[in-house]
């Protein structure tokens, strides 16, 4: 017996993806690569996405507001307990903080960011994620 999968993913920019995909009765559907932006992409199998489970790959390092003025919100998902460090690099490579640099439990993490803690001011700066050993970069504005 065959099922029928069919999975819409709506992005923001109104782009749509149509994806569909046939299985038979006890095998596993290949997995599928999707990659939202530069600095996001995770497998996402056909048991994640009917589960509605989150894949262990995914990170999700977002910043919000971005530009943001005053303060910004980091937001990231570990999969397993890690060691992260979350650093404030300008576009010279020089480091200015060390926001975070500490073991954390698996999970979704918030931190919450006032640039006056760390005499930032207007400009393009790049926010560093390191978890264990694996690098994340995100670009942030400051108004």
């Amino acid at each position: 017996m065959e099922k029928l999968y069919k999975l819409i993913v709506l992005f923001v920019g109104l782009t749509v993806l149509n994806l569909t995909a046939q299985a038979q009765q006890n095998r596993r559907a290949p997995y599928l690569f999707l990659s939202a932006y530069s600095n996001f992409s995770s497998f996402y199998g056909w048991d994640d996405i009917l589960n509605h489970s989150k894949p262990q790959q995914t990170l999700d390092f977002i910043n919000y507001p971005n530009p943001a003025s005053a303060s910004t919100t980091v937001s990231y998902y570990l999969a397993n307990k890690a060691n992260i460090q979350l650093r404030v690099i300008d576009l010279a490579g020089k480091q200015l903080a060390v926001l975070i640099k500490q073991q954390q439990n698996a999970g979704k993490h918030e931190y919450y960011w006032e640039f006056a803690r760390n005499n930032i001011s207007a400009g393009m700066y790049i926010l560093f994620l390191q978890v264990d050993n694996k690098s994340y970069s995100r670009k942030i504005i400051v108004q």
